[in-house]
């Protein structure tokens, strides 16, 4: 949610200032948004913002149409007969075996290649969001990008101490 509120308000070159005007807060609440401080915005608050930014009130939620609730899926899964239910379930392990093991092999390359193994976390604040492929991408190049950085910086590090 915070990522979109700050993309947004910079896109149309407004400050801080400008955006809590119209949505009848303080700058300091429109900053606690965008740095996730603050996570629950009342429904006005999330219209208003939305009408000042020119977005939906989904993309402030994290939301698009295309996002299936965890609770839509667990209803959908429970009217399916129990041959189903099974196939589904079978399905669905499958895949999350497949993409354990994909994550496995990744960091098993970099063991042997002698590479240092850093975590990077990331969470949405919504634990039933469902992130397309799209975004899923732009993330993995996002994080491309700031391993190759991270290369450049200790490039330079170790030519400074040499």
């Amino acid at each position: 949610m915070n990522s979109i509120i700050k993309q947004k308000r910079l896109e149309k070159n407004m400050t801080l200032q400008e955006v809590g005007d119209l949505v009848g807060v303080g700058k300091s609440t429109v900053r606690k948004w965008e740095n996730g401080m603050i996570e629950n915005m009342g429904r006005d608050k999330i219209v208003a913002l939305s009408k000042a930014l020119n977005i939906s009130p989904l993309d402030i939620l994290g939301m698009d149409e295309h996002t299936l609730p965890q609770s839509d899926i667990s209803s959908i899964y429970n009217q399916l007969d129990e041959r189903r239910q099974k196939r589904v379930y079978n399905f669905a392990q499958t895949q999350l075996q497949e993409q354990q093991e994909n994550k496995i092999a990744s960091i098993e390359n970099k063991k042997s290649e002698g590479e240092e193994i850093h975590t990077l976390a990331a969470h949405s604040s919504d634990p039933n969001y469902i992130h397309t492929d799209e975004e899923i991408a732009e993330l993995e190049a996002y994080l491309d990008e700031l391993d190759k950085e991270y290369d450049r910086k200790q490039a330079q590090r170790d030519k400074w101490r040499k």
